[in-house]
């Protein structure tokens, strides 16, 4: 084509298309001008050969995720089109990633136990969601979201190969957690700074769920850790023990110390107590102080974060939901207990008396007996849909096939976590106890049911696994195979 043809081409596809938008922003309605800018940063991007596009959406997803949480997860590309941010980048980075793969360019599968696990567990709930959809229509849709939002995990794997895009995931998440206590600090001193301040569309950019906001404190503890083990600059260990401190002021706290007192036993297992001991140090320290300000003050110990805290881990045993607490932060934290229990216990009946093997589907109304035998059923506001416990989700939906395969993937994560403290690399280790905090914080609450715990949790173990083996990769390589090659006369010369 003639080249000043071509200019004149593009100048007026340019200006048909800024009217469009132009018109489109007038009117509120984004999409168009949302999907022009997104087509412009991608074409940039692959020009300048960085990060991966696909990187660069994963990592604003768990920024996001992360600092944002529900506020985040709210926002959508348009009014018009409700595509939650998860989605979105699915929708995207999916297509674009196996587009790579097939002109050889990524890699997002690999030949091992935790693949192998995770891709029969996708397969299972993959198989049986068109009858579940025929059942149950778009609920059934809504609840395989947990399933397909393992995608994370095989886009982490891909992006894991490419250096820089791991680089920025990497930077993202130490940013994210270093961010974090401060604005946990902000909400517990200005609860309506965020809804007031920073909004759009009367939708606040932050609002944190208080179990998800407790585990992604207990995982930036871990994270943050790690960097000082990595760069051993104790600066670190400011925003490490800001995390752990700010989760002692959380609202529902109990299943991210439990989380964190399972992955320092694991640490400890792997002979690291360092960690312990910092913990240790740190707590010690901020009681000595409540106590010596409430002493000063003559403030009731009892009403106290400290003891809202101690309260909150005394919960945990309190499983008939019989005990009594007096801090007013505390609530009823034993009442949540029996709660679950009724709920589990009304799942596990349901799925042995209609379906054990594999489950009752997505899209089953797995609250609808737990709703009667708990007396809630006058709960107009009662819309949860998964019985606070993944384990329970799996079992409810997947059945005992379901939940052996998704057991197997947590095997998978055993031998990974394993292999990255034998190895020793600071990444992996952070990349995997993210994981794992996730996990156990999953066996309990609301967490990788939805985009708000699963984005995070899924790139956290694609990551961890997929550097793990490039480490061992390079670590594989004979030292003969790494030096230079001689040259062609002294290759003769040598006997």
């Amino acid at each position: 084509m003639n080249p000043s043809h071509r200019t004149v081409l593009v100048a007026a596809v340019g200006a048909l298309a800024a009217i469009i938008m132009g018109f489109g922003i007038a009117d509120e309605h984004l999409l168009f001008s949302l999907l022009v800018v997104g087509v412009l940063l991608w074409a940039t991007m692959e020009w300048v050969r960085g990060a991966l596009p696909e990187a660069w959406l994963m990592a604003w997803a768990v920024f996001g995720y992360i600092v944002g949480n529900r506020g985040f997860a709210q926002f959508s590309l348009s009014a018009d089109v409700p595509l939650l941010p998860a989605e979105a980048v699915l929708l995207v980075a999916v297509p674009a990633m196996a587009a790579r793969m097939a002109f050889g360019q990524a890699q997002a599968v690999f030949r091992d136990g935790l693949n192998y696990a995770l891709l029969a567990w996708i397969f299972l709930g993959t198989a049986r969601l068109p009858l579940d959809f025929a059942a149950h229509g778009f609920y059934a849709l809504r609840d395989f979201a947990m399933v397909y939002y393992a995608g994370f995990f095989f886009l982490a794997q891909a992006c894991a190969g490419h250096a820089t895009s791991v680089r920025l995931l990497r930077s993202t998440l130490t940013v994210t957690f270093v961010v974090l206590p401060v604005i946990a600090a902000i909400e517990q001193l200005a609860p309506g700074f965020f809804f007031v301040h920073f909004t759009f569309r009367g939708i606040p950019f932050v609002f944190h769920k208080s179990d998800l906001l407790a585990a992604y404190l207990a995982a930036g503890f871990f994270w943050l850790w790690t960097r000082y083990e990595k760069t051993h600059v104790k600066l670190w260990l400011v925003p490490a023990a800001a995390s752990l401190l700010m989760l002692g002021t959380t609202a529902s706290s109990r299943a991210a110390l439990v989380a964190l007192v399972l992955v320092t036993v694991m640490w400890l297992a792997a002979r690291r107590w360092r960690i312990a001991l910092a913990q240790t140090l740190i707590v010690g320290a901020a009681v000595s102080a409540v106590i010596f300000v409430a002493a000063l003050s003559n403030r009731n110990l009892q009403q106290t974060a400290v003891y809202s805290t101690y309260e909150h881990a005394l919960s945990i045993f309190d499983l008939r939901g019989t005990g009594t607490y007096v801090n007013e932060e505390s609530g009823n934290p034993g009442q949540n207990n029996r709660f679950r229990l009724t709920w589990w216990n009304t799942v596990s009946r349901d799925v042995m008396a209609q379906n054990p093997v594999f489950g009752l589907g997505f899209g089953y109304d797995l609250a609808a007996r737990f709703l009667v035998e708990y007396e809630l059923l006058g709960a107009e506001d009662f819309t949860t849909r998964s019985p606070h416990s993944m384990i329970m989700s799996v079992f409810g939906r997947m059945g005992a096939v379901g939940l052996a395969l998704w057991l197997a993937v947590a095997v998978g994560m055993g031998a990974l976590t394993k292999r990255c403290f034998q190895v020793g690399d600071s990444d992996a280790l952070g990349f995997i106890c993210i994981a794992w905090v996730l996990w156990f914080s999953a066996c309990v609450g609301v967490v990788l049911e939805g985009p708000m715990g699963a984005v995070v949790f899924w790139t956290a173990l694609g990551l961890a696994n997929r550097h793990l083996a490039e480490l061992q990769a390079d670590e594989a390589i004979p030292v003969a195979d790494l030096q230079p090659a001689l040259p062609a006369d002294e290759v003769a010369a040598s006997p």
